[in-house]
């Protein structure tokens, strides 16, 4: 994990104080509500729903019960259209906070302002900020506030669970994350401590890669984050059709990362040129070392307590991972070309990564190194 940096006050929130240190008592002592006062923690998730889904609803609300029987103030920011919010009100009743959007925040991500919403409403100092699709235990809540007791943001790890074939496919691909990456693959969650995210102030909520945007504005901003590689939080799979969608977005994502937006692009045409240069024989060499490569990378990626949560046998999925990257890098770019971006929650972005993709990387480099 990476060791505590230099509190450094950038982008400060709006009509706060700056302050540079806050205690746990001293906020649970504040003007935060009843509830949150004797929980261990808030749970915020910004969700969007264009209709509503009774399945899903119900879904949600026996999982709300879950944490808060487990200690967390559960706090729902919805930005769904007002009769789907009105359907997840009465589903909700009495299991969340659920409230609307703050129409201040003006990011192109509507997400982002429920995360910004929520960091405002929240009634405990602890927050764990989750994607729709992520899931915590007891046991997961109660590591996450220990962390958090130690770090100012933390940075976990998921696995995939239950796992159809497409989404075999998605856990090789963090599986090759963990494997290339020192910090692991990129999550779906984090814990942030709502007085520290105050005081770094807003991170870029214009893009697509808002998750690990808003750990790398920590790190840039010289905040305590903590990169817990041996925790890990279940995230259900999407549906196949979402899955489908989901792919030139991932790809467009990349286009803050060059030299593998590159490497991607380059992997068919190197195929048709060897093949024809040097025949299929060649071409199908070439195929079967980026597969060794990929599965090589995957397995490696198994370690540090991965293992215990993703079969051996999903390393195996590496190479058909890697094909459908290369296909959906160029769909990504024909997105950008077509279109100048990707849509995502009814928006157009155009930006893949923000402002503190590449400061945030080095900041935690150097405390890691």
């Amino acid at each position: 994990m990476a060791p505590p940096g230099a509190r450094i006050v950038l982008f400060p929130w709006p009509e706060m104080t700056v302050r540079t240190s806050h205690s746990l008592s001293e906020f649970e002592a504040s003007g935060a509500p009843p509830e949150a006062r004797t929980a261990r923690c808030t749970y915020l998730l910004p969700i969007w729903r264009l209709r509503a889904d009774a399945a899903e609803t119900a879904e949600f609300a026996a999982y709300f019960d879950e944490l808060r029987d487990v200690g967390c103030e559960v706090l729902v920011i919805d930005g769904s259209p007002a009769p789907v919010f009105a359907e997840h009100a009465r589903a909700w009743r009495g299991r969340c906070r659920h409230l609307t959007v703050d129409a201040r925040y003006p990011y192109l991500n509507g997400k982002v302002n429920g995360i910004h919403t929520g960091i405002d409403l929240a009634g405990h100092e602890r927050v764990i900020i989750a994607d729709d699709d992520i899931r915590y235990t007891a046991a997961d809540v109660e590591r996450m506030c220990a962390l958090l007791d130690r770090h100012e943001c933390v940075r976990p790890q998921n696995y995939l669970a239950p796992r159809p074939w497409w989404a075999r496919m998605e856990a090789s691909r963090m599986l090759i994350n963990r494997g290339v990456l020192r910090a692991g693959d990129y999550p779906g969650t984090q814990g942030v401590r709502r007085s520290a995210m105050r005081r770094v102030g807003h991170y870029d909520g214009d893009v697509l890669f808002d998750n690990e945007e808003l750990v790398r504005h920590f790190a840039a901003c010289g905040a305590d984050v903590g990169y817990a590689r041996d925790f890990f939080i279940a995230k259900r799979p999407p549906t196949f059709a979402k899955w489908v969608e989901q792919r030139p977005r991932q790809a467009y994502e990349d286009f803050g990362i060059p030299a593998k937006t590159a490497l991607f692009l380059g992997l068919l045409p190197a195929v048709l040129a060897l093949a024809g240069l040097g025949g299929a024989a060649v071409a199908l060499a070439f195929c079967a070392l980026v597969a060794v490569v990929a599965v090589t990378l995957a397995w490696r990626g198994r370690s540090g307590g991965a293992a215990a949560f993703v079969p051996a046998s999903i390393a195996l999925w590496a190479p058909a991972w890697v094909l459908e990257r290369a296909l959906s890098t160029w769909w990504a770019v024909y997105r950008r070309v077509r279109h100048g971006g990707c849509p995502f929650g009814g928006q157009l972005l155009s930006k893949g990564v923000g402002r503190d993709w590449s400061a945030g990387a080095r900041a935690a480099r150097q405390r890691a190194a």
